[in-house]
């Protein structure tokens, strides 16, 4: 049975499983909510081998411009679908609209400051965007105050968008992917637990919440037409997604002042491949190229970093307003691999090779607003 199947069948028999169960005793809360990101445009090219810190660019540049490019592995002129501009002038957007059900009930009849919010909870969340739509569900179980375990299987469909060059879902396998495989089903699969802490659990009082909390989960992602180290593309990302396991963490410390603004904090993402195949693939220190083969060979040469440890951090606030409603604004910065300029302008990120130098960019500006009812 396929994997996409498998998912569709285990969302139903959930629902069933709500549908059949006594409700009674069981908290109901429905949200609405949307998300906006404005990536910054730039060119990675200020400095090929240079570290630290990579400032915004608005002007791009092309591969005919780069002599080094154009005397190097590959060589591919501007028009040619293997090759690409650095940066487009303006930067990106990202936009999705999403509803969530959210089904939570007490566990253990227990008191105490470390066991009175014990539940289990159910969430269930369809997303839209403008190239993909999907369906996220979760449990969460939390028998004390500052532990909570996490299970989840989400899974949905894309599309292209030709006029703007954007991939919902598509296999991202070779230079040339005018006619590469489309649609189909993506899945993933995850478990985790969550390790979280309030000041004012300890230290009672409106002024003392203080907050930590750290998320670290193993997921399973899976394109039902990719095969074994196909690489593919995902709501219009990067391109670089495999089926696989991967990391993802997710560590958030900060304060919840009693006002309209009730949180100042400093978020950070991390992912990396767990799965060996995919981590060993091309690893950013490697030096697969011992010589310059002639450029009929199109060599790959397989060093863009599949072992990188992802980060995405920076500052965050929640503005809480009457009825439910509540809006967030995230300034994220992401670091990153600087490639030679002799396979940077290359499309398929197979082709990159590292420098072995990492920079940190401040990637995009984010907006979350969300509707309690």
């Amino acid at each position: 049975m396929k994997r996409g199947h498998i998912v569709f069948r285990s969302l139903v028999l959930t629902m069933h499983l709500f549908l059949l169960a006594d409700l009674a005793g069981w908290e109901f809360s429905h949200g609405f909510g949307s998300k906006f990101a404005y990536y910054l445009d730039d060119n990675k090219s200020d400095a090929f081998s240079a570290s630290g810190f990579l400032p915004p660019s608005y002007n791009p540049k092309s591969p005919g411009d780069s002599t080094q490019w154009n005397g190097g592995y590959y060589g591919w002129s501007n028009s040619n679908p293997a090759s690409r501009r650095l940066g487009n002038g303006w930067g990106a957007v990202e936009f999705e609209f999403y509803y969530q059900l959210r089904m939570k009930q007490k566990v253990f009849a227990a008191e105490g400051p470390l066991m009175k919010d014990n539940n289990i909870a159910f969430t269930v969340r369809p997303i839209l965007s403008p190239v993909s739509l999907h369906l996220e569900t979760e449990i969460q179980f939390t028998p004390i105050a500052f532990f909570k375990l996490t299970g989840g299987v989400a899974g949905g469909f894309g599309w292209p968008l030709h006029f703007l060059n954007l991939e919902g879902l598509a296999l991202n396998d070779r230079d040339d992917i005018t006619n590469t495989k489309r649609l189909g089903w993506a899945g993933f699969y995850f478990v985790g637990g969550t390790i979280q802490f309030d000041l004012a659990a300890l230290v009672p009082g409106k002024w003392n919440h203080v907050v930590f909390s750290a998320n670290a989960k193993t997921r399973y992602m899976h394109y039902s037409r990719a095969n074994t180290l196909e690489a593919w593309y995902w709501r219009a990302d990067r391109g670089e997604n495999f089926n696989g396991w991967e990391y993802r963490g997710n560590y958030i410390v900060g304060y919840q002042p009693p006002w309209q603004v009730n949180f100042i904090g400093f978020m950070a993402e991390h992912w990396f491949w767990l799965s060996r195949g995919i981590r060993e693939l091309a690893p950013m220190n490697a030096d697969y190229q011992t010589a310059e083969p002639p450029k009929s060979a199109l060599p790959e040469v397989e060093a863009w970093g599949s072992d990188l440890h992802n980060w995405r951090f920076g500052p965050i606030l929640n503005l809480e307003f009457e009825e439910g409603h509540n809006l967030a604004f995230l300034l994220q910065f992401r670091n990153g691999l600087h490639y030679t300029e002799k396979t940077v302008y290359a499309r398929w990120f197979r082709r990159f090779d590292a420098t072995g130098d990492k920079y940190v960019e401040l990637e995009r500006l984010a907006i979350v607003y969300n509707w309690d009812f």
